[in-house]
């Protein structure tokens, strides 16, 4: 199985200027746990989490001010075992599946093991 039979879609992003109080609504509304950060032009300037929004009591501070900024990307056409590879060696739960730029889904590590195990 690839990242695209198992990718989440649409992707929710958040956006790097707004207020973790906005942010956790989003999540809430949207019952994700993970959202790519986008800027204005589109640009991916990290990814926010659940658990980084849940470690911090100030609904004030922005969401760039907590995101991890380093992001797990991958194609389309990546194969489920390295995307959960990734994941072990990195010890990350979310990566963003792209093409030509452009994100076009989440993969969750639930979604690695799913498809591992179909």
């Amino acid at each position: 199985m690839n990242a695209k039979e198992m990718m989440s879609t649409p992707v929710v992003v958040a956006r790097g200027t707004a207020k973790l109080s906005k942010t956790k609504d989003l999540f809430t509304r949207n019952k994700i746990s993970a959202a790519p950060v986008q800027n204005e032009k589109g640009d991916i300037e990290g990814i926010i989490t659940f658990t980084d929004i849940s470690a911090v009591h100030n609904d004030e501070l922005l969401v760039r001010d907590i995101m991890t900024k380093r992001v797990h990307v991958c194609p389309l056409t990546a194969r489920a075992k390295d995307i959960g590879a990734i994941m072990t060696t990195e010890k990350i739960h979310h990566v963003i599946a792209m093409d030509d730029g452009e994100i076009c889904g989440m993969i969750s590590s639930l979604d690695v093991i799913l498809a591992l195990n179909r």
